[in-house]
């Protein structure tokens, strides 16, 4: 729901609100009346005071799981505040739960994918642009693209322009005809199957990073 570039020396634990609050922000200009109550991060992400912060984000909160990096020693919470012990053991009882283990799951299957897809084969990890700005255009086009390629493999089965070539485009004519037609006949501000199905569904919208 978000793709931003942040600066070389901010920490991923730096991140973490400024990625959800975005993200949150996407969800509202999409006509999704939900709020974000989850977070799904990779160790990297682990700190005390972005941990306590989270709790305290939003109306309710957000339920964070997040797996603390491996440490030889015992953690010392004499010189700390007492919300930041709270908030580091209850997100590791959620972590070790059932449900944690589930969303460290598809965040692996769909959040790295789509990484391994736009940096790694899509060659975005590497960039001649100069200044994040730049470079955050350049990246957002990307993970559009990637983005609108998922958008046609659902609705026509194929998944890049390309893929219509050799004679299989006329197949597919019709129903990108039908498509269209459907959705310039949607009024305006009525939302899209998919929003509404967002909309009916209650379980708690999660943001992986």
């Amino acid at each position: 729901m978000d793709a931003t570039v942040y600066h070389g020396n901010e920490s991923d634990s730096a991140t973490l609100l400024e990625s959800v609050t975005s993200a949150q922000e996407n969800l509202e200009e999409a006509g999704i009346d939900r709020d974000i109550e989850e977070a799904v991060a990779d160790k990297g992400y682990h700190k005390n005071e972005t941990l306590a912060a989270c709790r305290e984000w939003g109306v309710s909160g957000l339920r964070t799981y997040i797996p603390e990096p491996d440490s030889p020693y015992d953690r010392r919470w004499t010189d700390k505040p007492p919300e930041y012990k709270e908030a580091v053991y209850a997100n590791r009882r959620r972590v070790k739960g059932n449900r944690g283990k589930r969303l460290q799951k598809k965040r692996s299957e769909f959040v790295e994918r789509s990484f391994a897809h736009v940096c790694e084969t899509g060659g975005a990890r590497r960039t001649w642009l100069r200044g994040v700005e730049k470079i955050n255009k350049r990246y957002k086009t990307q993970v559009a693209a990637r983005n609108l390629g998922l958008v046609m493999r659902a609705l026509f089965g194929i998944g890049k322009p390309r893929c219509g070539q050799g004679g299989f485009s006329l197949l597919y004519l019709p129903q990108v005809v039908i498509s269209t037609f459907r959705t310039l006949r949607r009024p305006s501000g009525r939302p899209s199957p998919a929003t509404r199905r967002y909309q009916q569904n209650n379980q708690p919208i999660t943001a992986a990073v």
